[in-house]
């Protein structure tokens, strides 16, 4: 509890992500994976290996992005920073621990940045009567001819997560549903517009056993967006028991996608010759 705190003292956030928790969240989800450390291996070792051979199969390795990189708990730096000319961290939050980590490598730069483009405009409207929520249309490294490879690490469930709370009694509830699904979609076309490879790791359900049943109702964590089927899948223990409740564990499948733009050619295809 006490390095969570000294971190977030030595963290330094933008007005943004101040006023909409981004930092604190970070601090949660570190102090979370420190409890949960001996039940999060397998998924970050799967994460891990999943984003070095996408990385190994690149013909070309000048610059690597890894979106939703910011506390680093799955990104194999180290490895990263061998095969790459430059190695590029991005997120709307970088901790103190992670730059302390990122400096140990002289190829690596942290970006900060929102990876939906719209949480400013987002708090400027949120209060106003009858004004429209921002549009999310993300350009960052858009037209970078150097960008060989994109990777959104298990980002993409966690993007509207924040904006709706923070619209909850600003907005319906069928508009902030409307607008956290646009924002999974708009990340989800961007990863098209990206020059390079680009590769997609994400949560795509969520299920809670409830002392021990062995059937439980899954949950759409990604608001209603359809997918590609997915290259490989597998289960992240995210909260053993009693880390949200005596007796209570929650499970999420995530799906990786070690070509995003082919996945989605694919299901286009299939929907076609239908």
């Amino acid at each position: 509890m006490i390095l969570e705190f000294l971190e977030y003292l030595l963290s330094s956030s933008s007005k943004s992500c101040g006023s909409m928790g981004f930092l604190s969240s970070s601090m949660r989800v570190r102090a979370r994976f420190r409890r949960c450390k001996r039940f999060w291996a397998a998924h970050i070792e799967k994460t891990q290996e999943t984003i070095l051979e996408v990385a190994g199969q690149c013909p070309r390795r000048r610059r690597v992005a890894l979106l939703g990189a910011g506390l680093l708990h799955d990104i194999p730096l180290e490895k990263l920073s061998k095969m790459f000319e430059e190695v590029m961290l991005v997120d709307i939050v970088h901790p103190w621990l992670s730059r302390v980590s990122a400096r140990r490598f002289r190829n690596v730069t942290l970006v900060r940045a929102d990876l939906t483009g719209a949480m400013e405009e987002l708090q400027r409207v949120a209060r106003l009567p009858g004004s429209a929520l921002p549009v999310s249309r993300p350009d960052l490294f858009v037209n970078d001819p150097r960008l060989d490879l994109t990777v959104s690490v298990n980002l993409l469930s966690q993007l509207p997560h924040l904006p709706g709370e923070y619209l909850e009694g600003l907005r319906d509830e069928p508009t902030v549903a409307a607008f956290q699904k646009h924002l999974i979609e708009a990340h989800l076309e961007y990863l098209q517009r990206l020059p390079g490879r680009t590769a997609l790791i994400t949560d795509i359900s969520s299920r809670r056993l409830e002392r021990g049943e062995t059937v439980a109702q899954e949950r759409d964590v990604l608001h209603g967006v359809r997918l590609p089927p997915p290259e490989l899948t597998w289960q992240w223990h995210l909260a053993p028991s009693p880390e949200i409740g005596r007796g209570i564990d929650v499970y999420n499948t995530v799906a990786a996608y070690g070509n995003w733009k082919k996945a989605v050619e694919q299901m286009n295809l299939k929907t076609i010759n239908r």
